[in-house]
This record gives structure tokens, C-alpha cells and sequence, in this order.
């Protein structure tokens, strides 16, 4: 069988489990079984598979089936242009929380910045933001240690090939970003603020300039009702946000004043009827300039404000 027949087969197949996007799902996984990126593959689709490809696809396909997340079954996802490792140990990172990073690259340019990333999960969010936006001290934390652990393992990840981009998007060189991503973070493990005081200490932070999330925000009306490969596979402690969705945005608001500077900004990724709700919280807590964006489907999707006197 070609590698196009093989991977209309797995199209077929996907489509009958009802997986919306079959046809880009087969082919990627038929990539990852053939260690391709698309543009190899279209050259290659004439090409037979062999036996061992073959039966690696197949065991993709059947994972798939039973709507195991197409980035667990491959072990990565893209984020930021950079890869990531992913397992179920975390939430797998999503093209939304972009905007997030986007937003603190465009309005923080100078790298003499120290930030915090609560509940970090794989690391993403502040690994991203310090080869990219090359910030001196970056403190990461997760209440997982498991997730920690995977955290690590992305900062170590493929990094030749983060500081090309890293120097292509910032202008730094790819010493500087290296030395900015092996030394500058520190992932801690703990309940939100509570490893903060001694990684400050650790760092010689005295208060944060910049604070990013995206916390578990579902509601548990919402986690019933999510399709089945973020309910039966992600981690549940990275989704569930209590009854109404809010618990984690409240702890949030009443406690990140005490570990930033006056001016410092805080960034909170949302779900999409939540922006009116966390702002009033955010106001609450005495943070002024509160502004709601929208990610490119036009949904509420980050909350930012900046901390007061």
C-alpha cells in the first residue's frame, strides 16, 4: 500500500469515530510514524510503506480511535513556533494562550524584567517568554510536581534550535539566549503563591515586575460537558476552577499585589464569559487599568491590569 492509500484508510477511519478533523489528524499522525515533517511527506506519498511504519500508524489510529489527544499520542505540540513536550501529566498548551505571550512580548521589550508563571503546567508559557522576550528572571510554579518534572524536561529541549528562533524574533544572539533559558528559570512546586517568597529570595527578586497564568478555569457544569478527549485524558486538577470557574482568578486578584512592583502588570488567560467577572475581581483587589482582549475568534480571552500604589 502507498503512504497516501495508507493515510485515506486512517482518514476513513477517524472519520467514523467522528473526529472533526480526520483528515489533517491522519496525516499527521502517518508524519510522526514516519519521523516527516508535511512538506517530506507530499514527496514521499507515492512511496510503499514499509511493514514497521505501517504498524506504528496503526497503533497511532487505534489511540486516536479511543480519542486519545492527537498531541499525546505524538508526544509534542507546537506553541509559540517551538516544540514542547506533552503527556498527561499536563494540559496540552493551546493556540489561545498565545495571545497571553503575545501581549507581555509587545508591551514588555526591556529584558531586565522579572516575571511569575502560576500553575505552569509544561512549561510553555514561561518557557517562551524567557527565550523570547530574554527576560533575566523568570520564576515558574505548579502545585504537579509531575507536571514540574516535564516543565524541566521542556526547558532542556532542542535548544539550537529555540535559540535560532529565539535570535530571529528578538535580535539576540544565540549565546545570550541560551544562557537566558538555562540560568534565569526556576520552576518551583507549590500552591500557587505559596514556593514564591523563597524563589524570590533564591533570585534576588524583590517584587515582580510582570505576572502571567493561565489557571484552571472550568466550571463543573463545563467539565461534564467537554468533548472526551480533554475530559477523559488531560489532567483534571489543570482544568477544574471549583463550581463556577472563579476560585483560582480570586485567589489570584487578592494575592499577586503583594508580590509586585506599583506598575507591574498581571496577565490571566479566561474562559470566553469570564472577562467581566475577573475584572471586577481585579478592581476589587485595588488593580486599576483592567482591559479585556480578544483572542482571532473574537472571544474574550485574556484579562491584563496593572498593579496599584
Amino acid at each position: 500500500m502507498r503512504l497516501r492509500e495508507l493515510c485515506q484508510e486512517g482518514r476513513r477511519r477517524l472519520e467514523a469515530c467522528g473526529i472533526e478533523e480526520a483528515e489533517l489528524d491522519s496525516r499527521l499522525l502517518l508524519c510522526g510514524a514516519l519521523h516527516m515533517d508535511t512538506g517530506a511527506y507530499l514527496a514521499h506519498m507515492e512511496d510503499d510503506a514499509l511493514p514497521e511504519v505501517t504498524a506504528l500508524y496503526e497503533r497511532y489510529l487505534s489511540e486516536r480511535e479511543r480519542r486519545r489527544p492527537l498531541q499525546y499520542i505524538l508526544g509534542y505540540t507546537e506553541f509559540m513556533g517551538l516544540r514542547f513536550r506533552v503527556d498527561e501529566r499536563v494540559l496540552i498548551p493551546r493556540q489561545d494562550t498565545e495571545l497571553l505571550c503575545e501581549l507581555v512580548l509587545s508591551e514588555h521589550k526591556d529584558r531586565d524584567c522579572s516575571l511569575l508563571d502560576l500553575c505552569t503546567g509544561s512549561g510553555a508559557i514561561a518557557v517562551s517568554l524567557a527565550l523570547l522576550g530574554g527576560y533575566s528572571r523568570v520564576t515558574a510554579t505548579d502545585i504537579s510536581e509531575p507536571a514540574l518534572e516535564l516543565a524541566r524536561e521542556n526547558l532542556r529541549l532542542d535548544l539550537e534550535e529555540r535559540d535560532l528562533k529565539a535570535a530571529s524574533r528578538t535580535g539576540a544572539d544565540s549565546v545570550s539566549a541560551t544562557a537566558c533559558i538555562r540560568q534565569n528559570i526556576s520552576f518551583v512546586c507549590g500552591d500557587l503563591f505559596g514556593p514564591v517568597r523563597e524563589a524570590m529570595r533564591a533570585q534576588g527578586i524583590e517584587a515582580y515586575d510582570i505576572i502571567v497564568s493561565n489557571p484552571p478555569y472550568i466550571s463543573e457544569q463545563e467539565l461534564e460537558e467537554l468533548e472526551p478527549e480533554v475530559r477523559l485524558f488531560e489532567p483534571r486538577n489543570a482544568l477544574w476552577g471549583s463550581e463556577d470557574g472563579l476560585i483560582f482568578y480570586r485567589r489570584i486578584a487578592s494575592e499577586a499585589g503583594s508580590y509586585m512592583r506599583a506598575g507591574g502588570r498581571l496577565y490571566l488567560e479566561i474562559g470566553f464569559d469570564q472577562g467581566r467577572e475577573v475584572s471586577e475581581l481585579l478592581r476589587k483587589h485595588g488593580f486599576i487599568n483592567v482591559s479585556v482582549h480578544r483572542d482571532y475568534s473574537g472571544h474574550d480571552r485574556v484579562v491584563s491590569a496593572e498593579a496599584g500604589l
